[in-house]
């Protein structure tokens, strides 16, 4: 015999390919990377139907970056090493930039020709590339157009509802999701621009529009208990708004909206409120504030405050913790969410993980961005930087996003 083996009786006995599903399960749960998971998986069709009988731990978040690039880690830790980029072959396009993700789907949008204004919007599955295209981003004139108006609670402003009116352009800064797609008029989807909140769910063939001038530009918004909060700093403190939501003749809106009365941000001395964001965590409301030095020049983070709100109060309050029971909080200007790091032996878990928006490396030959790790237990801050995929457009910052994979 020469050695050589027919077609027929190639690799006649492969003990890796009748590994446990329990044994191969061991193994993808101490594989925090998406990436290695998928890697693993695609071995073989067995591994791939014994993998998918298992339940795993979370995979890791993903960052997102403009072109469809992804930063995989591979780690859990303060630095969360990456082990790569990857790059799925969906998105070439270097107008569309992410305003917002779900799960493993993610919110686009196309730049238009018009300076102030978006072009076509859509949600896509980044993994199975299922696209839902969305109504085009436009708002309504108000003026000469009759439309609904409600009072905002505890203010003196109302919110002016349209449905049906001349349009014009807008922007959309962050889009959120109630519910997966699949979930039909379950799934609502909220975005908000200057002075305006945009409400739509499947079926629907143009946004439901809210605008007012307590809607800031640079609040940040969340689902929570049926209801959209958004949060936003100003020169006199925090402000929290509420919206309760209804169904009128298949069309989601605004039915109820009321300015929520909160005790006195604490202040931190020569500080002002530089960001601050809403997540949920363990059902509870979470502010997340960050206090930056009052040098214009140079904006450096001093101080980040964890601060769960308590709605039981009257004026609602809020105290700070140090503790996250072992999660861990992702927050980018698009997307944030708890991750429990705690469902991995040994992960370092009380860390929250910011996108910088305020050092980016943009003149190098190696753009980078860093991440800034807050460790909730004491306080501290650690940065590290990561590289820009090469083929991404610039400015990057505006496209990074979390991806939180749901398996």
């Amino acid at each position: 015999m020469d050695g050589s083996i027919s077609a027929g009786d190639a690799l006649p006995w492969q003990p890796w390919k009748n590994i446990s599903a329990e044994m191969l399960g061991r193994v993808l749960g101490n594989m925090p990377s998406l990436a290695d998971r998928v890697r693993a998986r695609s071995v073989c069709r067995s591994w791939r139907d014994a993998a998918a009988t298992q339940r795993l731990p979370l995979p890791l978040p993903m960052l997102v970056f403009s072109r469809f690039s992804f930063a995989c880690f591979a780690s859990f830790s303060p630095t969360m090493e990456i082990t790569e980029f990857s790059s799925i072959p969906l998105c070439k396009d270097a107008t569309i930039f992410w305003v917002g993700s779900f799960d493993e789907w993610l919110v686009g949008m196309r730049r238009s020709s018009e300076r102030k204004a978006d072009g076509h919007c859509f949600l896509v599955n980044a993994f199975s590339r299922e696209t839902i295209r969305l109504p085009h981003p436009r708002a309504f004139h108000l003026l000469g157009h009759s439309c609904k108006a409600l009072p905002i609670v505890n203010t003196s402003h109302p919110i002016h509802i349209n449905v049906h009116a001349p349009e014009y352009p807008i922007h959309f800064r962050k889009v959120i999701l109630s519910a997966p797609p699949a979930s039909g008029a379950m799934c609502i989807v909220a975005a908000i621009s200057h002075n305006t909140l945009a409400l739509w769910h499947p079926g629907m063939s143009s946004w439901s529009v809210c605008r007012s001038i307590r809607i800031n530009v640079s609040a940040d918004i969340a689902f929570y208990q049926g209801r959209i909060y958004m949060v936003s700093a100003n020169p006199t403190g925090l402000l929290i708004l509420f919206f309760e939501l209804e169904e009128v003749d298949d069309r989601v809106t605004v039915s109820y909206a009321e300015q929520c009365v909160t005790e006195p941000l604490p202040l931190v001395k020569g500080c002002l409120v530089h960001q601050c964001c809403i997540v949920e965590w363990h059902g509870k409301l979470v502010l997340i504030i960050m206090f930056a030095d009052c040098d214009v020049l140079k904006i450096t983070i001093r101080k980040i405050g964890i601060y769960p709100l308590d709605f039981s109060t009257n004026p609602h309050s809020f105290t700070e913790i140090n503790s996250l029971d072992g999660d861990c909080l992702f927050i980018s200007s698009c997307s944030s969410k708890s991750f429990p790091a705690c469902q991995y032996d040994g992960a370092n878990g009380d860390f929250v993980y910011f996108v910088s928006n305020y050092n980016q490396q943009t003149t190098s030959s190696d753009p980078s961005f860093d991440v800034l790790v807050y460790n909730v237990r004491d306080a501290k801050m650690i940065e590290f930087p990561v590289l820009v995929p090469k083929d991404n457009s610039w400015p990057f910052l505006d496209n990074l996003l979390w991806l939180f994979p749901p398996k």
